[in-house]
């Protein structure tokens, strides 16, 4: 009887770690790399992986969510793995905008559906393996209890999520409504900067410098929050994110194009 019973015992042990091991969570270690090595000190080596992280726009972003979008796409393509992307009804999506940014459209599943049934789709998206993240655009924010299912299920899938916030146009104007309270790693807030112009005795007129990017870390789980300020030029075909090059001579040295570069307190637009 005893023996009976230690083996009964061993089967049902057996058996439970045969499921523990089909619902385990993947092991999912590691970041993703911004690109710009002063948020990616800041974050430990850049954002958390298997965990949901939001992105909403400031002014004219608020809406269009270009420049979060822009933000997220090139953290994206900087690493290997198919990314399912979630839109509801009247969102739109520039590939050739993305293939530029370095993101080919050809590592990007679309999925558009009803602006209610994002938010529970993207949930699904998140338990699925194989794939390296998910994107959604939201037309409202989500509830704190809503980003703490999402968060849950990218711990469990092992995805990285993005929660991309494009407000509907009627609050185009004014000020936005405060978002609520959130469960996911971190929460950022992308838009543009004020753009000093330089001053010349030569012309009446100062031609516009490269614009300006406000990138703001309001909260990190675990972590301070933090603001930067980057400059951007617009005529190359990637958008890696970098800072400026070293000031000297009280000018701007020279750098690549179209890269976002760190702005220094007090420089000018050159």
């Amino acid at each position: 009887m005893a023996q009976e019973n230690h083996d009964t015992l061993r089967l049902l042990r057996e058996q439970v770690a045969r499921i523990e091991r089909q619902h385990a969570a993947p092991h999912v270690s590691g970041t993703l790399p911004t690109g710009t090595p002063a948020i990616d000190t800041h974050l430990g080596g850049g954002l958390r992986r298997g965990a949901v992280h939001e992105i909403v726009g400031t002014g004219a972003d608020r809406v269009t969510g270009v420049r979060p979008t822009r933000f997220v796409a090139t953290i994206l393509a900087r690493a290997a793995g198919h990314i399912v992307w979630v839109r509801g009804a009247g969102t739109d999506l520039c590939l050739t905008g993305l293939r530029q940014l370095g993101l080919s459209p050809g590592r990007l599943i679309l999925v558009e559906t009803a602006p209610d049934q994002v938010g529970p789709l993207a949930e699904d998206i998140l338990r699925e393996r194989g794939i390296l993240a998910m994107v959604a655009d939201l037309r409202a924010p989500m509830t704190l209890s809503a980003t703490r299912r999402l968060q849950l299920a990218a711990e469990k899938g092992g995805v990285t999520g993005f929660l991309i916030h494009q407000a509907d146009g009627s609050v185009r104007r004014g000020q936005p409504p405060p978002l609520p309270a959130s469960a996911c790693q971190t929460r950022w807030q992308v838009g543009a900067a004020p753009c000093v112009l330089p001053f010349s005795t030569s012309s009446r007129t100062p031609l516009p410098g490269p614009a300006h990017w406000q990138v703001d870390l309001l909260r990190q789980r675990g972590g301070p929050a933090a603001s930067w300020t980057f400059e951007i030029s617009d005529d190359d075909a990637t958008l890696p994110l970098r800072m400026v090059a070293p000031v000297a001579d009280r000018s701007v040295a020279t750098s690549p194009s179209r890269h976002l570069h760190l702005v220094r307190p007090g420089s000018a637009c050159a």
